[in-house]
């Protein structure tokens, strides 16, 4: 498993346990894959800095933080704007994701909104509003059956 990025078992094991928790301790870390301590705190900061681990972060609850109602909106955009569009999409502070794709449609973004009448505004206000958007399919997420980062 040395191919990925110059990355082996230890460098996976620590990953995937950060993965689940972020917060764990490094004894827990070290209880856990039988890895010292100080391999762990070593392994971690080699991996911080060569770019593996970009940033530690927290998973909120979106019902329990108001945000009842998810959209993927697939984007088709003016092909001299799509830079920009993209841009300006990006910083709309509803919208999580935002990746170039291949085929029919230009975009791939993922929304979030307390309400359909919020996401509602939030397209025909703010998303249709973007320079360089020319159409938009709309889909309603009715149920998260998998959401999680990236796996390791």
């Amino acid at each position: 498993m040395g191919g990925r990025l110059g990355i082996d078992e230890v460098d996976v094991s620590i990953l995937r346990l950060l993965r689940e928790n972020s917060r764990m301790s490094f004894t827990e870390m070290s209880k856990r894959t039988g890895i010292s301590d100080a391999t762990i705190q070593h392994r971690l900061k080699r991996l911080m800095e060569r770019g593996v681990i970009t940033q530690f972060t927290i998973i909120a609850n979106p019902e329990e933080t108001g945000y009842k109602v998810t959209a993927i909106i697939l984007v088709q955009t003016d092909t001299e704007k799509h830079e920009e569009a993209k841009e300006s999409l990006s910083k709309l502070p509803v919208v999580s994701e935002v990746y170039s794709v291949l085929g029919e449609y230009d975009l791939l973004v993922k929304v979030w909104a307390k309400s359909l009448e919020e996401l509602n505004e939030t397209i025909n206000d703010k998303i249709r509003a973007i320079d360089g958007i020319e159409e938009l399919m709309e889909i309603v997420v009715v149920e998260r059956v998998k959401e999680e980062a990236s796996p390791v």
